[in-house]
């Protein structure tokens, strides 16, 4: 990580360095990724496999691709009973959450003139969808926590039938958390061959309407490219993970230096990013970063991280923070001032936001309910974290009266007319 430096000292370049952070360019990663789509449309669960040799270096049979319910019963003798406790508080906290994000179908009669005879009815109606799947990263590290965030909102939505897919060998954590949470089907396959699998469907793998979950950047261009097609819906096609912490001269620069650390130790591509006010705190940030650092486990990821998307960023104002943040749109945002409540009014593009001194992401990541798959690369400008809704589609309707269709003719027909639609209004005169 650089030193220190003030927001308006930075080039042009510097600034969109920062901003762009670890998106990589997707042209040539699509050009990588189609070929395998392509083969396993074609070729089903044998491409499967062939890639999952080629990728991960496992060999697996047909009937392996599918977990086995007695492998499962066998994840649980192999971790700890403190460990499955804390799954099942976890599931309890999202649901305590997610419950609120469960729509209820409505109806309402309208009239189009204020005369009871000329009412008519809106609905709508909401739908889950009928199968989805959540993916769960495998490498670097186990993502239990992943698997709760994915599963537990869809089956709070009510969809049917909820499959997990994870990169071979699977944990037996993530194992655990997939029963716990109530997944229907687990995948012993990643990388964009599982996206693929899910698009289309296999013999062993199902067709899902949708799939949620993070990935590397070969998985996230596999759901991109995927979705464009039309073939599957995704949540978003978020990338590396990224932390913007907004602090003022009251932060406990010890706080801060080891939420950036908790954030670099995700991969070597995710970005932690400090905008303070104080340029005491920055230069105290950056010196106990130096020395805490060498003292973690994976120290050697958190500080290619860090040297490579890390930053300290010193402005003149919190206006000026404000600014910066929603011009960054971070997948996570501390607010750790004096008034974070105030700042929290003013932000307009977050995929999650943590107020105050005793907030970290890692609460909201394990504990707290919210959920961790979030929109990253700037995407938060457009796209919200997984919910509930995210499994469920909106159906509106409609049932109108003679009465309230010979009220509305004079305005479809001046509407009709003007695009120039005159079937449309053919069709409803012929009602008249």
């Amino acid at each position: 990580m650089r030193f220190p430096v003030k927001i308006k000292d930075l080039t042009e370049e510097e600034y969109k360095r920062i901003v762009k952070r670890s998106r990589k360019k997707l042209k040539q990663i699509f050009s990588e990724v189609i070929p395998i789509i392509e083969q396993v449309k074609e070729e089903g669960d044998e491409a499967v496999l062939k890639f999952t040799r080629k990728f991960d270096g496992i060999v697996l049979s047909l009937n392996q691709i599918r977990v086995n319910r007695e492998k499962i019963k066998q994840a649980y003798r192999k971790v700890s009973p403190g460990l499955i406790q804390s799954l099942k508080k976890m599931k309890k906290q999202i649901e305590d959450f997610h419950r609120h994000q469960i729509r209820r179908d409505y109806i309402f009669k309208k009239s189009f003139s204020g005369k009871k005879e000329t009412c008519y009815i809106l609905g709508e109606r909401f739908v889950p969808v009928k199968r989805a799947a959540v993916y769960v990263p495998g490498g670097k590290a186990n993502y239990p926590s992943t698997v709760m965030m994915g599963v537990v909102p869809a089956k709070l939505a009510k969809v049917p039938e909820v499959i997990v897919a994870s990169p071979p060998e699977i944990p037996p954590s993530v194992m655990v958390a997939s029963d716990i949470a109530g997944a229907d089907v687990l995948i012993n396959a990643g990388g964009p061959q599982a996206i693929s699998a899910l698009a289309y469907g296999t013999q062993m793998i199902p067709k899902v309407d949708i799939v949620v979950g993070p990935g590397n950047i070969y998985v996230t261009a596999a759901k991109a490219y995927l979705a464009s097609l039309g073939e599957v819906g995704i949540d978003c096609p978020a990338g590396p993970s990224e932390i913007l912490i907004i602090a003022d001269n009251l932060a406990n620069p010890i706080y801060v230096a080891w939420d950036i650390i908790a954030q670099a130790e995700h991969d070597e591509n995710t970005c932690s990013v400090l905008v303070t006010t104080s340029e005491k705190l920055a230069n105290e940030v950056y010196e106990r970063l130096k020395k805490l650092v060498p003292t973690t486990l994976r120290k050697a990821i958190i500080q290619r991280s860090l040297d490579s998307y890390g930053a300290i960023l010193i402005v003149d104002s919190i206006d000026e923070a404000i600014q910066f943040s929603n011009d960054f749109s971070p997948e996570h945002l501390e607010i750790i001032t004096d008034d974070p409540d105030k700042i929290l009014s003013q932000i307009t593009n977050a995929g999650s936001v943590f107020l105050g001194p005793f907030s970290p992401v890692a609460i909201g990541d394990y504990i707290s309910g919210t959920n961790h798959i979030l929109p990253t690369g700037s995407l938060a400008k457009f796209f919200s974290g997984l919910s509930v809704e995210t499994f469920l589609k909106r159906i509106t309707y409609q049932k109108i009266s003679p009465e309230a269709l010979k009220l509305m003719v004079k305005d479809i027909a001046n509407l009709a007319k003007e695009e120039g639609y005159q079937a449309h209004l053919s069709s409803i005169q012929a009602r008249l």
